[in-house]
C-alpha cells in the first residue's frame, strides 16, 4: 500500500470532520437557550410597558382631579361678591344632597349700568365689564358644580355644561359657619336642609374629590384598594373594605374659605 496515499485519505477525512458544521442535537440546544432569552427579554419589555401606562393612568387620575378642585376652588371663593350690595349674590346650597352645589356673584355687567364705575370720566365703557352690574343675571354670574353619571360637571346661569372631570367616584359639600343659635359657634356644621334655609351663615366649604383610574390595568400584580375613605369632617365616603377591588384612586381635600359671605 502506498504510505502517500494513505496520509492523504486521512488528511481528508480530519478536513471532511472539521467542516461538518453543528449537529441536529447542538442546534435544537443554541434555539432553545436563544428561546429562553427572548422570552426574558420580552416579558421585562412587557411589565415596564404595563407599568408605564399604568403610571400615565395615574398621572392622568392625579390632573383630572386637581384640574376639577382647582376650578371649583377658585369660584367658589367668589361666592357672596356684591359689590352694590343688591345684587343678592351668595350661596344656594341643595337641601337633600351634597353632590350638589350653586353660588352666584356679582362680577361683570359694569359696561352697561349707567355708571363711571372706574371714576374716569367717562360711562358704560368697554373696559368696565369687569365690575359688578347689581345683579346675578350674566351666564358666568351663577354657577352649579355637580356630579353626574361619574363626571363633575359645571352649569352656568345660561344651563350651558361643561365637564370638568371624568372617573369621579364622590363629589362632597359640607358647610360651615356660623350657628344660627350660637353666633360664637362660627364654624358650626350644618347639615343639608340646615345649609339650605341659612345660606347666608356659611363662611367656609369642605369639598372633597375622589377619583380613579378609567382602565384597570393588566400587570403581574395588583393593588388592591380597601380603603375606608372619610372627608374632614370625619364622614364615610366611600368604603371599600365592603368591596375591595383593583382600582386606584386618590382623594382630594380643600376646604374654600367664602371670603365676601357676610360683607353684605
Amino acid at each position: 500500500m502506498n504510505l502517500k496515499k494513505v496520509q492523504a485519505g486521512l488528511k481528508g477525512a480530519r478536513q471532511m470532520s472539521s467542516n461538518a458544521g453543528f449537529t441536529l442535537i447542538e442546534l435544537m440546544i443554541a434555539i432553545a437557550i436563544f428561546s429562553l432569552v427572548i422570552a426574558g427579554v420580552m416579558g421585562a419589555f412587557w411589565e415596564q410597558l404595563r407599568s408605564h401606562n399604568t403610571q400615565q393612568q395615574i398621572l392622568g387620575m392625579q390632573q383630572n382631579a386637581r384640574a376639577a378642585m382647582y376650578y371649583i376652588a377658585t369660584e367658589m371663593r367668589m361666592a357672596g361678591y356684591d359689590p352694590s350690595g343688591t345684587s343678592g349674590a351668595g350661596l344656594d346650597p341643595d337641601a337633600a344632597v351634597r353632590t350638589t352645589t350653586t353660588f352666584s356673584m356679582d362680577i361683570t355687567g359694569g359696561e352697561g349700568d349707567g355708571r363711571d364705575n372706574d371714576e374716569d370720566g367717562t360711562f358704560d365703557e368697554a373696559d368696565e365689564a369687569i365690575y359688578g352690574n347689581g345683579d346675578t343675571l350674566a351666564d358666568n354670574e351663577e354657577i352649579t358644580y355637580a356630579m353626574n353619571t361619574g363626571q363633575i360637571i359645571r352649569t352656568d346661569q345660561a344651563g350651558n355644561d361643561q365637564v370638568l372631570a371624568d372617573n369621579i367616584d364622590v363629589l362632597d359639600f359640607v358647610y360651615h359657619g356660623i350657628n344660627p343659635v350660637d353666633p360664637t359657634d362660627t364654624f358650626f356644621r350644618f347639615d343639608e336642609a340646615g345649609a339650605a334655609a341659612n345660606p347666608g351663615n356659611i363662611r367656609a366649604v369642605n369639598v372633597t374629590i375622589i377619583a380613579r383610574i378609567g382602565v384597570v390595568p393588566v400587570a403581574s400584580y395588583k393593588v388592591q384598594d380597601d380603603t375606608q375613605y372619610r372627608n374632614m369632617d370625619g364622614d364615610m365616603l366611600l368604603n371599600m373594605q365592603l368591596a375591595p377591588d383593583n382600582v386606584r384612586r386618590i382623594m382630594l381635600q380643600k376646604t374654600v374659605k367664602l371670603r365676601n359671605m357676610g360683607l353684605n
